[in-house]
């Protein structure tokens, strides 16, 4: 028995309560081994739906370590498929047809796909959970970098009126399928295709101006949401502004706040391993006072057990303000 069978059998071992509830709750995509926390970093091992995803983000797989793993997933009968970081994937496989499910609802998934994942991250299942369990039929959300809109789909469980914010047309794309194969009304679950801080600046009634305002955008009205999602990237770059959430996280929580109804909420994320939880904490704090929002309550949600931390601060942290 080699050293990765070991950390493969002490991995499940440490998930046998978690993934009873998952499988009775009707998941079948759960991270199998997080190497980082495991005793292998650089790899990760993810279950989702028919296929068994093995991510190597450096180094290379030894022969003995790629049997394991093919013999983990006839085991299962499952199809595995191997990611190396940096490796080209083509474009992504739109028309595969392959799912996976969460809670009931399914998710279209891609064995092939230019992204970080198939199309779902599986960190952000905790997130997941709380729209489905707080967000009532007459809700109205914004959905900020929707990406394959899964938060989307997940707030619209019980009904709620849904608007999925991304420049990227396939994302979008794949979000609609997404909608699709959960049976949501289209008349209920909107897609606008542009970059976020314009959207946000005119919801929130700030508007676009100056150089900014010279440049091609959707156009949009002032509006007030109950529930905002803001799960951005930790770094990037548009023509329209920068996201740095090192370094300016409220450029983007305040206007969220600002495009809040009274009793509001906004779920956001902070994906940057740099910023601690309680730093964090702190800036979000300050970000509603400048933005005058009584901040009625702030909860903070973790990552589930599939994705441990050696140290208790995961990466992906999560957030719930509520706002009066």
């Amino acid at each position: 028995m080699n050293t990765l069978q070991l950390l493969l059998e002490r991995a499940v071992q440490v998930r046998g309560n978690l993934l009873d509830r998952l499988q009775a709750e009707g998941t079948n995509c759960w991270r199998v081994f997080h190497g980082v926390a495991e005793g292998r970093p650089g790899l990760a091992v993810d279950r989702y739906g028919p296929l068994l995803l093995a991510q190597l983000f450096h180094g290379e797989l030894e022969p003995e370590d790629l049997h394991t793993l093919q013999v983990l997933a006839e085991d299962q009968e499952l199809r595995l498929v191997l990611w190396r970081r940096g490796q080209g994937r083509g474009a992504p496989e739109m028309d595969s047809g392959l799912t996976c499910r969460e809670e009931g609802q399914r998710f279209a998934i891609a064995e092939r796909s230019p992204g970080l994942d198939p199309w779902l991250f599986l960190d952000f299942r905790a997130a997941r959970r709380w729209l489905r369990a707080h967000v009532p039929a007459e809700a109205s959300v914004l959905n900020l970098f929707a990406y394959t809109c899964s938060a989307g789909v997940a707030a619209a469980w019980h009904g709620a009126e849904v608007w999925n914010v991304d420049f990227g047309r396939w994302c979008l794309e794949v979000g609609g399928r997404n909608r699709d194969l959960n049976g949501l009304d289209p008349e209920r679950f909107h897609f606008w295709r542009e970059d976020v801080f314009p959207i946000l600046w005119q919801l929130s009634g700030k508007g676009v101006r100056g150089r900014a305002a010279r440049r091609e955008f959707l156009r949009v009205k002032p509006r007030l949401f109950d529930v905002v999602i803001l799960d951005p990237p930790t770094l990037a770059r548009s023509p329209f502004g920068k996201v740095d959430l090192l370094a300016d996280y409220p450029a983007m929580l305040k206007p969220c706040l600002l495009a809040l109804q009274s009793g509001g909420r906004v779920l956001a994320t902070n994906h940057a391993a740099g910023v601690d939880r309680k730093t964090w904490e702190q800036v979000l704090r300050r970000t509603a006072e400048k933005a005058g929002r009584e901040l009625l309550s702030l909860q903070f949600l973790a990552p589930e057990e599939d994705f441990p931390s050696p140290d208790g601060q995961p990466p992906l942290k999560i957030a719930i303000l509520s706002v009066g």
